[in-house]
């Protein structure tokens, strides 16, 4: 028994560390997806040190959904591998230990994993959100020159449109200016051009300079009496200038101090309780809102009420009115419409035509519009369904990624960076498309969350059943044979190339 409890901790060891370098770097490689997506935002800004290493800190948290699972999958992968290349698994198997035993350690470990995975995405993961996304907002707050867009008007402050032409990644230089200020709140009075110029701002973030060359600036001039009068011409000057300074007083806002309110209650912000709050609480907002939409339909399209007329010609309001009795059957109360139509002249008929066939636009449009706010209802609450499933969907993925691992590495029996990393990406990224694709359809509120989220998770799992036995009854091995060929294969290939290029 002593023996078995050594060999446990032995084949745990052998896991750990394989778990931990290939965490880390996975975590960094998607770190740096995501450097590339923002650098626009975050290079040659000016920010602090300490801003930049707390963004990447957050990031970094919000990437460990992606990074774990992965993680786990290449460890196990590993581990095996090292442990069947070196012969330590049939070592393991000749003395009496099962496959199953060999497992049983790490099986409870990545249970571990599975549920700290879960309190991760459950409670610091919608943490590391919000500030992560706090801090996105409030470095591009604080650095307005970030908005900027060629050839398009921003708003980079309150009053203040600006459109360039161009602007340089390397540096802050503008080409083709053009400012409105409109903080006199007097209309286009006040134009500013040119051809060049640098953007940035103080230490203090207090102020925004905009250093312009060769330009020209157009100002109305308005007095009060210009103001009263009802002439279209005003006088205005125009002035030209070889450089020109221009200071744009900002509110500065502290980055530690922005307003999460904004963010907090995003479906991403959310844990499970919250999560299923809201999206009781959004059902219920769904469900009144249909019966508002019924009722709506009833009272003003489909039967109309005789305090309900409004803005509706006074002859057509006598046409509609009339006493339709004498048309119907007086004792059972029951009015022929058709009748009542036949009965009227072809000029009433043609007036009540036209007035049904508004009624029926009129219904038609509203049908359409509700159907559009519906589905947007719909696809909302979907929302924070996926959410809500990917917190658990995670944790599995976890212990899944691990079933399907151990036995592959005990199958193809090699360890290192090489076959179990091309083994570990290929999986991966049919459980990342088969989930992408399905995700999406349930964002769309076409598929339930119970399926579209879970059915990569149900299509591994009868893989990793598979995979399993076959390690366990050692009836699906790679030999070393198949390794030579495979190299055999690259050395004739290299070789070729090495006499092609020096012929």
């Amino acid at each position: 028994m002593n023996v078995l409890k050594k060999l446990h901790i032995y084949i745990v060891k052998k896991f750990i560390g394989p778990l931990l370098l290939t965490f880390l770097i996975c975590v960094f490689i998607l770190l740096m997806q995501f450097l590339w997506k923002y650098i626009d935002d975050l290079v040659g800004k000016g920010l602090d040190w300490d801003i930049i290493a707390r963004l990447l800190f957050y990031a970094s948290l919000t990437l460990v959904p992606l990074a774990l699972p992965l993680a786990v999958l290449l460890a196990s992968i590993m581990t095996f591998g090292n442990l069947g290349e070196r012969n330590e698994l049939f070592a393991m198997k000749a003395g009496g230990v099962s496959l199953y035993r060999i497992m049983f350690p790490l099986l409870i470990f990545n249970i571990i994993i599975s549920v700290g995975a879960f309190y991760f995405s459950n409670n610091l993961l919608p943490y590391s959100n919000l500030k992560m996304r706090t801090l996105l907002f409030s470095i591009q707050q604080q650095r307005p020159e970030v908005l900027l867009r060629n050839g398009i008007f921003t708003d980079p402050v309150d009053n203040i449109s600006i459109k360039i032409d161009r602007k340089y990644r390397n540096n802050n230089m503008l080409e083709g200016i053009m400012i409105y200020d409109h903080r006199n709140r007097g209309g286009n009075t006040n134009v500013t051009t040119a051809e060049t110029g640098n953007i940035y701002m103080t230490e203090d973030k207090s102020v925004l300079i905009l250093d312009l060359y060769n330009g020209y600036r157009y100002e109305e001039i308005k007095k009060e009496e210009d103001l009263r009068s009802l002439e279209k011409s005003r006088p205005h000057q125009t002035s030209k200038f070889d450089r020109q300074v221009v200071y744009i007083p900002l509110d500065v806002i502290e980055i530690n101090k922005a307003n999460e309110d904004l963010f907090k209650n995003s479906f991403d912000m959310l844990n499970v309780n919250q999560l299923k709050y809201a999206t009781d609480s959004l059902n219920n907002a769904l469900l009144i809102r249909k019966k508002e939409i019924w009722n709506n339909i009833i009272l003003y399209s489909l039967f109309k009420a005789e305090n309900k007329w409004v803005n509706i010609p006074d002859e057509i309001k006598t046409i509609a009115q009339q006493n339709v009795g004498t048309y119907g059957d007086s004792n059972k109360k029951i009015m022929h419409v058709d009748s009542v139509f036949y009965n009227l002249n072809e000029m009433q008929k043609s007036k009540v035509l036209d007035f049904a066939l508004n009624f029926a636009n009129s219904a038609k449009t509203y049908v359409e519009v509700s159907i559009d706010e519906i589905n947007g209802y719909q696809q909302w609450i979907a929302r924070h369904k996926v959410e809500w499933h990917r917190k658990y969907v995670l944790s599995i993925a976890c212990l899944l990624f691990f079933l399907l691992g151990a036995p592959l590495g005990s199958i193809i029996r090699k360890g290192g960076f090489g076959l179990p990393v091309i083994v570990a990406v290929l999986i991966f990224l049919l459980y990342y498309i088969v989930s992408i694709t399905f995700e999406k359809t349930v964002r769309q509120a076409v598929m339930s969350p119970e399926i579209g989220m879970w059915i990569s998770t149900y299509v591994l799992i009868p893989l990793a059943i598979f995979l399993i036995y076959k390690a366990a009854t050692d009836s699906m091995r790679v030999s070393s044979h198949f390794y030579e060929k495979i190299n055999n294969f690259f050395r004739r290939k290299k070789r070729k190339y090495q006499i092609d290029s020096q012929r």
